[in-house]
């Protein structure tokens, strides 16, 4: 046994699921909203009613005007990411610490996603650590930035990269990121 959840059986989400997310979030949901939340769930109602709960916590999911709409440009985690960015020379060793505590749940999600899409990506295998390089490459991270985030050396993440540029066949940042999305090992932006 994997400790994997069994599978559920999944139908098509209906007008009556659709109202069921409105009464959920509280008002009319706009169609390409419930168009990601049925594509993404896959008529999987727990699936749904989860990412509803998240995107509701996390402030994705937010009314605007008569509607409410997924808005991942405005989250208030990439809100503090890009602050984290912004005072990174400011950040002391112990606040890097208590920072990646508080928001280790916030990436959990999206790390699921990526090793999964690197578990199916043909013939490339790639260590945990070059699956974090990579996932932080797609971000746009330089080789500092990674370094801070994950605790290590920058020389450390160089030669990640480098290994990581191999696997992949590429020589640089932008093709192992575009290889990466044409394998689909990494998500688009």
């Amino acid at each position: 046994m994997t400790g994997r959840p069994a599978r559920t059986m999944l139908v098509p989400m209906t007008p009556c699921h659709h109202a069921q997310l409105a009464a959920l979030v509280g008002g009319p949901v706009a169609e390409e909203t419930l168009q990601l939340l049925e594509t993404a769930s896959q008529g999987d109602r727990d699936v749904a009613q989860a990412l509803v709960t998240a995107g509701l916590a996390l402030g994705e999911l937010a009314r605007h005007g008569d509607r409410w709409r997924w808005a991942p440009a405005t989250s208030p985690a990439a809100r503090l990411r890009d602050l984290i960015e912004a005072r990174a020379d400011a950040l002391a060793e112990a606040q890097l610490s208590a920072l990646e505590t508080l928001t280790r749940p916030l990436a959990e999600p999206v790390t699921a996603i990526r090793r999964i899409r690197l578990e199916r990506a043909p013939g490339v295998l790639l260590t945990p650590r070059e699956q974090d390089i990579l996932g932080l490459l797609c971000e746009g991270l330089t080789a500092v930035a990674m370094a801070r985030r994950l605790g290590l050396s920058p020389r450390t993440v160089t030669k990640h990269q480098q290994r990581l540029y191999r696997k992949l066949g590429t020589s640089d940042r932008l093709a192992t990121v575009l290889r990466a999305q044409r394998l689909g090992m990494a998500t688009t932006p």
